[in-house]
């Protein structure tokens, strides 16, 4: 046998008809089951749900901002509220898989809507020492909102995890 670099085929790796590499792979109707249309269907409600997870993160807190703006001086309680509702509701209807995110989402989405409404209303300088002072005030006052936020979202996904470690016990025995 001339030495070409190949392994050796095994006598049971040549049983069977030849198929022309280049030739299309044509599914047959009995692979066409219930597995695939499950995963496929599983992956679009994993999506949505993702979907889902992000809107509610994102505009509730949002909107609780507008009106603390609308409403008063700085953000408050509305935005708060709105948090810890949307927080609480992306850690309800994000996927197993994305949870993770989830968990990490809540400082950075409140301090960005902190910073963004805070500019936007023009209660600093653009530049300076007036936005390196602007810059603390914004940490300190969204501080509440995001620790709200995140105990709001650990204690959710807390409480999803115990649930299903409980159905995987009664289910194994």
């Amino acid at each position: 046998m001339p030495a070409t670099g190949r392994r050796a085929t095994a006598p049971s790796e040549g049983v069977g008809p030849s198929r022309d590499p280049a030739a299309p792979r044509r599914r047959l109707p009995t692979q066409r089951g219930r597995a695939t249309g499950a995963r496929g269907r599983r992956s679009t409600r994993a999506r949505a749900g993702g979907r889902r997870a992000a809107v509610s993160a994102l505009v509730l807190p949002v909107l609780g901002a507008v009106v603390d703006e609308l409403a008063g001086s700085s953000l408050g309680w509305a935005f708060v509220v709105t948090a810890v509702i949307g927080s609480a509701l992306a850690a309800l209807t994000c996927s197993r898989a994305g949870a993770w995110w989830v968990a990490y989402a809540p400082p950075p989405v409140v301090m960005s809507i902190t910073v963004v409404s805070e500019q936007l209303a023009g209660r600093t300088g653009a530049h300076g020492k007036g936005l390196t002072t602007g810059a603390v005030h914004w940490a300190v006052d969204a501080f509440p909102a995001m620790a709200a936020a995140e105990a709001a979202v650990l204690a959710v996904l807390a409480v999803r995890w115990f649930r299903s470690r409980r159905s995987v016990r009664k289910s194994g025995a």
